[in-house]
């Protein structure tokens, strides 16, 4: 990882199944993300919200895509996500029952996947040549 003006390098794995793979904190514990620019949001694995401290409320909206249209989703509130020492504010995140994208994630599993609001909302660029995401941290 490198920090420099509000510019956050981050190295990923690429995984068996050719799925990128980034490590970063939520309430001090590390977390296996998958990088899904087709996502339309970013969701957290229902299996470890009680284990994060974050509670869930049941969304009527089900989800779609990656074969989940009969998986409903909740809505949960996440302060903030780390990344070696940067710390980016206020993501947004929905839970989800993720065990059908498990095997994205080796033996290690995932414990949720980065959507394409995410990407907008930190200016990510993603360098596939060298396996790196760059996040840009605005102050407000």
């Amino acid at each position: 990882m490198n920090l420099s003006e509000g510019k956050t390098v981050i190295e990923f794995e690429i995984s068996e199944t050719g799925h990128q793979i980034v490590e970063a904190k939520i309430n001090g514990k590390l977390l296996r993300f998958i990088l899904d620019t087709g996502a339309g949001t970013s969701v957290l694995d229902r299996g470890c919200l009680s284990e994060l401290g974050i509670e869930e409320t049941l969304n009527v909206e089900n989800a779609a895509g990656l074969g989940t249209s009969d998986h409903a989703m909740g809505d949960i509130e996440v302060d903030s996500i780390e990344f070696g020492n940067a710390l980016f504010e206020s993501p947004d995140f929905v839970s989800l029952n993720l065990d059908h994208v498990q095997v994205a994630g080796g033996e290690k599993g995932v414990h949720g996947l980065l959507g394409s609001p995410f990407f907008t909302q930190y200016q990510a660029v993603i360098d596939f040549s060298k396996n790196r995401l760059a996040l840009f941290n605005k102050k407000n």
